[in-house]
């Protein structure tokens, strides 16, 4: 149906979310990346044929005279215009370890892109955790907003009753309705941003109808148990995916430092070519070579050199990027254990308050009834219990979320299996 409890959004999400999806054709595209590198260390045959015109006339054949000269020598035949086919191939045999090291290369592109799709995935169920519990925040203070409204309005009946006897003043009912006023300009704004958070979860979950009416199902959230800070920490480093990223990404530029180098080596190919060629009105006339060939480089200009120094500095600048990642995973993780602290010792104090709060309604409803107190101590201790209710719905919030927070913190991926690579 159209209820969804936080498991099942996820679900969804991972099966339609268009940025998760691009995160998965990225890994296949690296996956033709590596079989194209590994094509180039096996030999390559082409078919070609044509047909050219020459100013003067050319031999079918090279032209071979062994003395001594006799008149039954085949000499051979000559033609401007020529009709060529054939078939040749190239073996490379050697070129300085840039073969296998740009199959390494690709192998490393590939994994680097299926980091970066759990990288994705779990920035995405941190994001749809995140604005779960946000509607679940929203839509108890839209539950106790109501409950204000409906305060205010009975008390506004008492006041008015109160009136008529002449016990009290007009102006307690005239403070009366601005803080209704004020109750229902607040219910508003929640039921506003209740309406939002819906649009931002269905475009989260991927879907294409976003006039589709959704709602949460409301799970008793529990006070999970959470790692130290020292073994968050380790796990961080041992399973975050943009980690074992930029560490993949600094060995595919010591490799790209090595192909640059190697590009000093000679290159040692094989080739061959068998080709038939004829004239307008003559038969083909066939011819064939193999062998093997190389390339020094003696002088590029100082390209190599520049290619190499390119590389290192590029080697280096990912190693700074290494070491931001560092720093980055060690304060996301003390943050995140931070704010749990703090969201459970305001949990606790906001619980409290409530009660004290309800209390203290209670109180000042019985002391407005016997005339010992006034409309306004009860409008102010309807006002502090809402606040209090406030105060405690965002502790919740901000538990569950910094919960989340940490799980994305430390690489943790829950999700593992319900996509398949």
């Amino acid at each position: 149906g159209n209820r969804y409890d936080l498991a099942s959004i996820i679900s969804y999400a991972l099966r339609n979310n268009p940025g998760l999806r691009i995160a998965e054709k990225d890994i296949e595209s690296e996956k033709y990346g590596v079989d194209a590198a590994k094509a180039d260390r096996i030999p390559r045959i082409d078919l070609g044929g044509g047909i050219t015109r020459f100013r003067y006339d050319t031999p079918l054949t090279p032209v071979v005279i062994t003395p001594p000269i006799s008149a039954t020598m085949d000499f051979p035949i000559v033609r401007r215009t020529i009709w060529d086919s054939g078939v040749s191939f190239k073996l490379p045999l050697f070129r300085g370890g840039r073969l296998y090291r740009a199959v390494n290369v690709a192998e490393m592109k590939k994994a680097i892109a299926q980091d970066t799709y759990r990288m994705n995935k779990q920035e995405l169920v941190y994001n749809l955790t995140s604005i779960y519990y946000k509607i679940v925040q929203l839509e108890q203070l839209l539950l106790a907003a109501d409950q204000s409204v409906k305060q205010l309005e009975s008390h506004k009946k008492n006041v008015e009753l109160y009136l008529k006897t002449g016990t009290v003043p007009k102006l307690d009912l005239l403070k009366t309705d601005v803080e209704i006023s004020h109750a229902m300009e607040n219910r508003l704004m929640v039921k506003n941003s209740l309406a939002s958070s819906y649009e931002l979860l269905k475009s989260l979950m991927g879907m294409d109808n976003m006039d589709a009416e959704i709602s949460v199902v409301l799970e008793h959230m529990m006070d999970g148990s959470c790692p130290t800070l020292e073994e968050s920490i380790s796990k961080a480093f041992s399973q975050r995916p943009d980690y074992k990223a930029i560490a993949k990404k600094r060995l595919i530029y010591e490799e790209q430092v090595k192909i640059a180098e190697g590009k000093r080596f000679p290159d040692i190919f094989a080739s061959g070519e068998y080709v038939a060629k004829a004239g307008n009105d003559t038969s083909f006339k066939e011819n064939w070579y193999y062998g093997v060939r190389f390339t020094i480089p003696i002088f590029d200009g100082g390209l190599i050199r520049s290619e190499i120094n390119k590389e290192k500095v590029a080697m280096e600048r990912v190693k700074e990027e290494e070491r931001t990642i560092k720093l980055l995973i060690n304060r996301e993780v003390r943050d995140a254990h931070l704010n749990i602290s703090n969201a459970r010792e305001r949990i606790e104090v906001t619980r409290k308050a409530i009660d004290s709060a309800q209390e203290n309604v209670r109180i000042e409803l019985l002391k407005y009834d016997t005339g010992a107190g006034t409309s306004t101590d009860v409008i102010d201790a309807q006002m502090d219990l809402l606040r209090a209710e406030i105060d405690h719905y965002q502790a919740l919030f901000d538990r569950e979320t910094a919960l989340a927070s940490l799980k994305k913190a430390v690489g943790e991926d829950e999700y593992d299996g319900e996509v398949q690579k």
